[in-house]
């Protein structure tokens, strides 16, 4: 007996004719439940037992197709040619607001910080406040600008057999789909009863906290399992409410255009290209639902007998679309009879919610509105608002819940399709989840997204282009803050104090850069133990003397390289067996004059180069006695703006901050830590000076192997790809050793430079979105990433208030801070948490 049949009396009528009134007795005087059909779950054969005698599986997508495209169709047709004939698959497209698993996982890596120490409470504390705001995204617009809501998106392939009629065909085609779909790279997962349990529950009890979800109990039905007790269940013929807390409406597919292609219809599910695309979203959450079916054998044989019946006919030139239609169902009988090609039948659901009905509505209207655009000339899909059906639609739209008599009776709206033109409108594409959770973001479809430099298999660098205010800053200080709350070392060369309310409110460390006062020593000698220790650093010290005392002709400076280093390595290491770690440059300027200055010019020109940085030059102080540079402290700033007319001296200065950090990394310590070296306006220091790109192409190679990582932010990708047309030097290195690449917008010289150099193969809608990367000031950031798996993602970094104010710079905002401290003797959260909930309430 069928799972509706059980619940009609006779006097009712058929069941594509019930009124919605006696839908609503029927829903009142029986369990919703009961209209769920699973009831037990195998785990053996890892099939559902279902209470209208059918038998079903459910495998999920946990890496699908980012864009859909011809490989995308082509897994479909595949998997459509292995389908039993009585067999329903049905694709259900979820946009849900669980987003528990990536947020667990984000809050309890970062609350390491909280676990070394009473201060790391206050950073539980602030990472406790970053969930709620995504949380409370899920339930409210993004942004004034970004209409949709934070979602994650679930692809759920259910299969149906009405009669179990062969088991072994059903294990057959449940393996099959799961090898195509693991072959295409989709990554499937089986579901089981918990995974089911889980899902179906969202669905149908909304106002029931995420965290309140029961448990499977083996001593129930599963389907008895799935609404709460207290969930109420209305029928409309314009809509269905659950608990007053979710209202949704049912849209068909009114007409099919043969062009329609799953690229398009994978737009549909949420523009990410034109201008309008903060409009053109799914605002709450959604369910569509894609269903297929092989055409029975008869009913094939009925449409070849209809269309030879057409052709029969001859109504002249004068009706020219029948003529048309003569010559598409010659076409038809051709690929039934000829090509042997199977007919499939299909039908199509687009659920959208809401609040209420009217906002319900109002969303509605938007994806329909969106649907029947052209899309720069690709073919429309229009959408019509279904009647009297809008909570049947829903039923059969759960996991494993398409029967008989929705599909042909009470919703009729099938049709038939080749499997060629059905592939192509299956929604199959979504936005990837990015790669761990250091970083929270969003997709431009409001898709949660992580991302974590760490997470790559190569190696933990990044290169980030983005022009003055595109929000490179909040960007870097977002990085640096989560790096630092899960347990993070963190470095930063900052340029015009763009950390200094982050490292303040840290109580980190920061270092300002000022010739005209407070010069501290940063001696690289100092740290170096033993000889052995010496030999390890030797290559990178003698550059670095080299640097100092090396002539300002370039072609002079690459002539006398070789020589004067080879003769710094053996004079470094003599004057370290006379002084120990006592060393300074000094000593090294004193020896090449001594014994090579004398005789040859070029070294003694290269000592006097040297006098600057030594005991007596203007510098002295930055190179002589004892090293007092130290990272303290595990978040660390050095402002080097105050060095930026000083080139002979900054050069130098960043090179050895980079050699100390380095020092850290390259500890003994087995336990070392994680170090996140954030190089800001690396620009100011790219292509001045060979030597200084040496260095950074040495801290780049060297940083994988001690557990460093190194982003590097320029304001245009001018900055690393020269006037020749290729890369510099030091771009090549930097590119070839960062695992992840960031661009945000830029200049449209640097962004077209960028398009045209050829260096990474960006296809025509790449280029289309790097083209119209934005940022909305105090709402969110874009940023076009190519992650280590060379996945292109789509990225937006939302703005949290309390993140604004935990890096503000302003001096009215600090001032506020300090107020509200001191009146309501509060710690900084406390009192940014406070400032924040005055400004809601008004």
């Amino acid at each position: 007996m069928s799972l509706f049949e059980k619940y009609f009396q006779a006097h009712i009528g058929p069941i594509n004719s019930i009124p919605t009134n006696s839908w609503k007795n029927l829903f009142e005087n029986n369990k919703i439940s009961d209209f769920i059909p699973y009831t037990s779950y195998d785990d053996s054969t890892e099939l559902f037992h279902n209470n209208d005698d059918s038998v079903s599986f459910a495998i999920e997508l946990l890496s699908p197709h980012t864009r859909s495209g011809n490989d995308t169709a082509g897994t479909m047709i595949e998997i459509f040619e292995k389908m039993p004939e009585h067999a329903y698959l049905s694709v259900m497209y979820y946009g849900s607001k669980n987003i528990k698993h990536l947020l667990s996982s984000y809050r309890n890596s970062h609350k390491e910080r909280g676990k070394e120490s009473v201060d790391g409470k206050e950073v539980d504390d602030s990472i406790d406040m970053i969930c709620d705001f995504i949380l409370k995204k899920t339930e409210e617009p993004c942004s004034t600008q970004m209409q949709t809501s934070i979602k994650d998106i679930r692809v759920v392939f259910s299969v149906v057999f009405p009669i179990n009629k062969d088991p072994q065909e059903i294990k057959k085609f449940k393996s099959d789909m799961f090898n195509i779909l693991n072959a295409n790279k989709m990554n499937p997962k089986t579901l089981d009863k918990h995974d089911i349990l889980e899902l179906s529950f969202e669905l149908m009890n909304p106002q029931v906290p995420i965290d309140n979800y029961p448990f499977y109990d083996d001593k129930k039905f599963l389907n008895q399992q799935v609404v709460s007790k207290n969930t109420k269940f209305v029928v409309d013929d314009d809509y269905i409410n659950i608990n007053d807390t979710k209202c949704w409406v049912n849209s068909t597919l009114q007409s099919i255009s043969d062009k329609a292609h799953i690229f398009e219809f994978g737009l549909k599910l949420g523009d990410y290209l034109s201008d309008s695309l903060n409009s053109n979203q799914f605002n709450d959450s959604f369910l569509i639902n894609a269903t297929i079916k092989r055409k029975p054998k008869k009913s094939a044989s009925k449409t070849v007998k209809t269309h030879s019946f057409i052709n029969t006919q001859d109504w002249g030139p004068i009706f020219r679309k029948f003529e048309a239609k003569k010559k598409e169902s010659l076409e038809i009988i051709d690929r039934i009879q000829e090509k042997k090609e199977t007919l499939f039948e299909y039908d199509l659901d687009v659920l959208v919610s809401g609040k209420d009905f009217k906002e319900t509505l109002l969303n509605q209207q938007t994806i329909e509105s969106y649907w029947k655009k052209t899309n720069d000339g690709l073919t429309k899909l229009k959408l019509e608002k279904t009647k009297g059906i809008h909570h049947l639609a829903f039923l059969s739209a759960l996991p494993m819940a398409m029967n008989n008599e929705y599909f042909y009776n009470i919703g009729g709206k099938f049709r038939t399709l080749f499997s060629s033109q059905a592939a192509h409108l299956f929604p199959l594409e979504a936005d990837s989840k990015g790669d761990g959770h250091n970083l929270l973001l969003t997709t431009r479809r409001g898709v949660l997204a992580g991302v974590d430099l760490y997470s790559s298999s190569t190696n933990f660098n990044a290169f980030l282009v983005a022009t003055s205010g595109a929000g490179k800053s909040v960007l870097l200080n977002m990085l640096a803050y989560n790096s630092y709350a899960r347990g993070d070392k963190v470095f930063v060369l900052d340029y015009d104090n763009s950390f200094t309310g982050l490292v303040e409110n840290l109580d980190g460390q920061y270092l300002d850069l000022d010739p005209t006062f407070n010069a501290i020593s940063f001696n690289p000698y100092t740290d170096i133990k033993n000889e052995d220790e010496l030999n390890d650093e030797l290559p990178y010290l003698s550059s670095f003397i080299y640097l100092l005392g090396s002539s300002k002709s370039l072609r002079r400076a690459e002539e006398d390289e070789k020589l004067i280093t080879n003769t710094l390595q053996q004079v470094i290491k003599e004057q370290f067996a006379q002084f120990g770690n006592e060393l300074e440059i000094t000593n090294i300027r004193d020896a090449i004059f001594k014994d090579y200055g004398q005789d040859d010019r070029r070294f003694s020109d290269f000592s006097r180069q040297l006098d600057i940085y030594c005991q007596g030059g203007i510098y002295e102080k930055w190179f002589s006695g004892r090293c007092q540079f130290s990272m303290d402290k595990d978040m660390m700033a050095v402002e080097f703006k105050g060095v930026e007319n000083h080139p002979e001296l900054r050069d130098p200065l960043v090179m050895l901050l980079l050699y100390h950090i380095g020092k850290v990394m390259y500890s003994t310590d087995t336990n070392k830590p994680r170090i996140q070296i954030i190089f800001d306006e690396a620009h100011r220091f790219l292509g001045k000076n060979p030597r200084m790109d040496d260095f950074i192409e040495q801290a780049y190679r060297r940083a994988r192997k001690f557990n460093g990582s190194i982003i590097l932010a320029t304001q245009g990708f001018s900055d690393i790809y020269d006037s020749d047309g290729g890369l510099s030097r030091a771009g090549k290195t930097i590119i070839d050793n960062s695992a992840w690449k960031f661009f945000m917008n830029q200049q449209e010289t640097s962004t077209n430079l960028l398009l045209n150099s050829g260096i990474f193969s960006f296809n025509e809608i790449d280029k289309k979105i790097i083209r119209k990367i934005r940022t909305q000031k105090r709402e969110y950031s874009e940023i076009f990433c190519i992650n280590s798996s060379n996945v292109k993602m789509s990225l937006r970094l939302l703005m949290p208030t309390f993140f604004y104010y935990l890096t503000t710079t302003d001096g009215a905002d600090k001032k506020l801070i300090n107020s509200y401290m001191t009146n309501n003797n509060l710690t900084k959260i406390e009192a940014i948490k406070k400032i924040i909930e005055d400004q809601e309430n008004g």
